[in-house]
């Protein structure tokens, strides 16, 4: 762009004296007028070359002000295009996030059903926590074979909620006891509900049923017309728990297996097996005698597909009640 500054009004008298100092009109005053009445070129020179001085004053003008006041008028924006601070990134839906929720599930013991707890992965939850855990509670299929989810087939949905650590959980539906469903199955189904509940909500407080808001007078055919408390784990838990390795793990050839057990004089026997066959067998023993405690010990064996089981004894004295366990499909590599 050029620098040249504005002419001031001597200079602009000056252009014009020059453009016209070699017009000189010949003849007299009558050939003067005479040559007025015709048309030519000659006659439009002065005009023309004022024309030009003045064009030049204008645009030397204009160079001027842009230099006085830069971006004073901003470029316009090119056709089709938005404002970078469009609101589109703001109306997305929010994106999911992982969340592990303990979920109980009913299987069986030589001491009835009992709650067994299962780590539950869900990839993409945008709901809060709570409401996963029950959400998988209801409708979720527990990852180890041994398990049932007694709420699977019946259709039932939820809305979790919780107010300084009391959990309300209204449901779609009454929920009556299916046929085919004892009064045991039944307490433990409920029980998973409440525990799965708390353990997400971080409380042990009484879970309050409620049926599209109202007070459900029972779930399952277990009153519920006043808040549920959470059942002692010697009560409703399983009696021999594995806490790792989870069903379906990987684990190297040595390993170390965790859980609790409530067994008699704290015995824990374990069995790693190849379908029917015993590949390795042990026992060891709980931190305490008749109530769930620790306990833990170190499988070495070569790579393989294999099932362990964790197991209490036969205390029955030919009774026949047998033995209560838990089991977990695993891979050694």
């Amino acid at each position: 762009m050029s620098n040249t500054a504005p002419p001031e009004d001597g200079d602009l008298r000056r252009l014009f004296e020059d453009a016209v100092s070699d017009v000189h009109p010949a003849g007299g005053t009558d050939e003067i007028r005479a040559r007025a009445r015709r048309p030519s070129a000659m006659r439009w020179l002065p005009i023309t070359v004022a024309a030009a001085a003045a064009t030049a004053v204008v645009i030397a003008g204009g160079a001027w002000l842009a230099q006085r006041h830069p971006g004073s008028n901003p470029p316009a924006a090119a056709p089709g295009t938005t404002d970078s601070t469009d609101s589109t990134a703001s109306s997305a839906p929010a994106a999911g996030r992982p969340v592990d929720a303990t979920v109980y599930y009913v299987g069986t013991t030589a001491a009835g059903p009992r709650l067994y707890p299962e780590t539950r992965r869900v990839a993409d939850a945008t709901d809060s926590d709570l409401q996963v855990a029950v959400d998988e509670a209801l409708t979720g299929t527990p990852e180890d074979p041994d398990y049932q989810n007694p709420f699977k087939d019946l259709g039932l949905t939820a809305t979790a909620t919780e107010d300084s650590g009391a959990v309300t959980i209204d449901l779609s539906d009454a929920a009556p006891r299916p046929s085919g469903m004892d009064a045991e199955t039944a307490e433990a189904a409920v029980q998973s509900l409440v525990r799965t509940a708390d353990g997400a909500a971080k409380s042990t407080q009484p879970v309050t049923f409620t049926v599209s808001g109202a007070p459900a007078a029972s779930v399952l055919g277990v009153p519920t017309d006043s808040p549920v408390s959470p059942a002692g784990d010697d009560s409703i838990l399983a009696t021999v728990l594995i806490a790792s390795p989870a069903q379906g793990a990987t684990v190297p050839t040595q390993f170390t297996v965790t859980g609790r057990a409530a067994t008699f004089e704290a015995n824990v026997v374990w069995e790693l097996k190849r379908g029917a066959a015993t590949v390795r067998n042990g026992f060891t023993t709980a931190e305490e005698c008749c109530t769930l405690a620790p306990y833990s010990f170190t499988v070495t064996a070569p790579p393989g597909d294999y099932t362990l089981v964790v197991h209490d004894t036969d205390e029955s004295d030919g009774e026949g009640i047998g033995t209560s366990q838990d089991s977990r499909d695993i891979t050694v590599q």
